[in-house]
């Protein structure tokens, strides 16, 4: 059912604060818009930062519902069917499945911590660019 972590989001209050952190730890960082930013960084799919009323109106259809969406990380998990997956947190989902502008299907729905997490399905994105096995996990199989 779940094939991977699909992105790793950090909802934050202030975008340009979290954007000058990031990349004065020396990660490239490329503003998508004004509540919305995406950290280059070896071995993750999707690192984003998102505002707090960005992922409100992404989730609850409204900037105004920001005090819903909790600071902190969120995690999205990347399934074979959104529809079915989402099935098993049907008293945790916040949004239902829906096709999103950039082709991909998302369901949002909160974790345990009250923290907003997703699965998703975006076939197209399901290649790893950076190998990821550890070496010494690469010499064990040879």
């Amino acid at each position: 059912m779940i094939r991977h972590i699909s992105s790793i989001g950090e909802v934050v209050e202030d975008v340009d604060a979290a954007v000058a952190f990031y990349e004065g730890l020396g990660l490239k960082v490329h503003r998508e818009n004004p509540g919305y930013a995406v950290l280059d960084i070896p071995g993750v799919l999707h690192f984003g930062i998102w505002s707090r009323e960005d992922a409100a109106e992404s989730t609850f259809g409204t900037k105004d519902a920001a005090d819903r969406v909790q600071l902190g990380f969120s995690v999205g998990f990347e399934v074979d069917d959104v529809d079915e997956a989402g099935t098993l947190v049907t008293d945790r989902t916040v949004r239902g499945a829906a096709d999103e502008p950039w082709g991909q299907r998302t369901l949002r729905f909160t974790l345990p911590s009250g923290a907003l997490s997703e699965f998703s399905a975006a076939p197209w994105a399901r290649e790893l660019e950076t190998n990821v096995t550890p070496k010494a996990t690469e010499a064990a199989s040879t």
